[in-house]
This record gives structure tokens, sequence and C-alpha cells, in this order.
């Protein structure tokens, strides 16, 4: 059983770049529906296909901002498949997030006025314009002739800001979503999500955090025991 498992996940298919087209042409399937079903006939049904594409994106950043912890947590063939893939999910989200954008312009393009007095405040616009330098950014220093340009740590620090800016940014919306009175189901089990995969990102902290500590108390404890047998002179 667990070697057909093993088989699986290491199937072309659900690995790497095709994995990647796998996920973005479903999102590309599920928006299409989105537009035939809603429509762009007026300014609200353009918001709602606003949020229908970051409810498609929203899965990939909470399964890549989790896929480490999991790896500690649960170490096995599943966790590491996410993290063998956490590329591509990254960049599946990123994918599915620039739908939010596509959507913007079609509301701008479509209802000016709709747009000015609704949607362009200035810290949601701050907002916006940092999600979208990050995501850029991101994406752009996924590709290793880019990656090699920057330091390991740069890398690291950028990609660690990134995510959690991500994480930050979706789960709050969620959260405030889920306590309107407007709330729906999907506002509800994202929030759920968001909050799961905080919990797993801090619960492999402590334990990383724990594991780290008994191996130097193991290591002062060897060192005592040698300096007991042969003291220095």
């Amino acid at each position: 059983m667990g070697d057909k498992r093993l088989r699986l996940l290491r199937h072309r298919l659900i690995n790497g770049w095709p994995l990647f087209f796998m996920i973005t042409g479903l999102t590309l399937g599920g928006m299409i529906t989105g537009v035939i079903m809603i429509g762009f006939s007026t300014p609200e049904s353009i918001v709602q296909l606003i949020r229908l594409s970051v409810r498609f994106a929203s899965p990939w950043i909470f399964i890549a901002f989790s896929t480490s912890a999991l790896v500690v947590l649960y170490p096995g063939s599943f966790s590491k498949w996410l993290l063998r893939n956490r590329r591509y999910t990254g960049l599946s989200f990123a994918a599915g997030f620039a739908w939010q954008a596509v959507f913007i312009a079609v509301l701008f393009a479509l209802y000016p006025a709709y747009y000015w007095d609704e949607l362009h405040k200035t810290s949601d616009f701050l907002g916006r314009s940092a999600s979208y330098l990050f995501l850029f950014t991101l994406t752009l220093t996924s590709f290793f002739p880019v990656r090699q340009r920057l330091s390991p740590a740069q890398w690291h620090w950028l990609h660690w800001i990134g995510i959690w800016y991500f994480w930050a940014a979706i789960w709050g919306t969620y959260v405030a979503q889920a306590l309107s009175q407007n709330s729906k189901v999907a506002d509800i089990a994202f929030t759920f999500l968001g909050l799961l995969a905080l919990i797993l990102r801090l619960a492999a902290n402590f334990k990383s955090r724990v594991i780290t500590s008994n191996r130097k108390g193991k290591v002062e404890t060897i060192i005592t025991k040698d300096e007991k047998v042969a003291p220095m002179q």
C-alpha cells in the first residue's frame, strides 16, 4: 500500500510543471464558468468575479504556507510530495491571483465611476499595489536564472516575508468577510483553513525549537561526562 502510494505521488502528471498546468487549467475552467454564469452586466457582478478569482487562488497559498510545517510535523511521502512541489503550488497561487488584476482592469474599463467610488480607496490601492509587487517579485525569483542572482539569505527572506504577507492579507480578508452580515460558507471555510495553516506553522516552529533544545542538552551532557572521565589538566 505504501509503495503504491509512493509511486502515485511520483507520477509525472502530478509533479513539477504538469501539476502547475493542471491546476491553472482547472482555475481557467472555473473562471470561464464564472464569467458565463455571472457575466459583466453590472459592476457588482465583476466584483463577484474578483472574489471568485481569489477563492481559486487561496487554497494554494495556504498549502504553500504550511508545507514546511507539515514536513516537520508529519514527515512522510505526502508531505515530501508537497515540499517537492511547493514551487509549483506557489506559482499556481500567483497564476490564480493574477485573475484578480484582470477583473479589476475590466471593472475599471467598463464601470470607471464605480471603480473610483467603491474600489479606489487609498488603503485598498496601496494594499493591491504591494500585493502585485510581491506577486511579480516572488514569481520572477522562482526561476533559477533570476534566483541565482540573489544570495541564499536574500532569497530566503524575500520568500519568507512574501508568503507571510499573502497569508495575512488573504486570511485577514476572509476573517473580515466571515464576521460581516454578508458572510458566506466559503468565507468561513477559508477563514478556518487559513487559521489551520497558521496553527500548523506555529506548532512546527515549536517542535523544531524543542528538538534543537534537546540536541543541545544531549551535547552538553556528553561533554560533561567526558570532562568527568578525562578532566582538563
